[in-house]
């Protein structure tokens, strides 16, 4: 068993990359990068973007995962971080869009109400800060941080 919870909390604050690959259709997105986390810090680097992420309380230097979820992907001409659309899906009131990124390919779901970049254009990214959750990419366990304060793990 890799966490207890109820399907809220397992899909809102997955406790390992396998948990959050597996809950979710798209699953969740990872972005790989090499860094480290201090207790307090609240923002990682991607390449030249800084990204906002939940207040860290774990101490981990090495390989790491930033994870986020299709819905919690917002196309922005002015995010700091960058990627070239590869797709797009209509599913009636959604679409699913496929980037390819420096650090993974990320799938954004969007009304379909609003513009849809085509197919070959680059697009900024901004991602809704509350919901990422950062892993040890070696052990695959999730950074205890603000929101996964109380998730209870197997």
């Amino acid at each position: 068993i890799e966490q207890f919870g109820t399907p809220q909390e397992i899909y809102d604050r997955p406790a390992t990359l396998f948990v959050a690959e597996f809950i979710g259709s798209p699953h969740m997105n990872f972005l790989r990068f090499s860094g480290s986390i201090v207790p307090g810090q609240d923002s990682v680097a991607l390449g030249d973007a800084r990204i906002a992420v939940p207040r860290q309380h774990a101490d981990v230097a090495g390989a790491i995962v930033l994870g986020v979820r299709p819905e919690h992907v917002i196309l922005n001409d002015t995010g700091p971080y960058r990627g070239q659309v590869l797709a797009t899906e209509y599913l009636g009131t959604t679409q699913i869009i496929t980037l390819e990124c420096a650090h993974g390919t990320v799938k954004a779901r969007v009304p379909s109400s609003g513009p849809i970049p085509k197919v070959g254009t680059a697009v900024g990214l901004a991602f809704n800060t509350r919901t990422i959750t950062l892993f040890d990419d070696t052990t695959g366990k999730a950074l205890r941080s603000d929101i996964h304060e109380g998730a209870a793990h197997g």
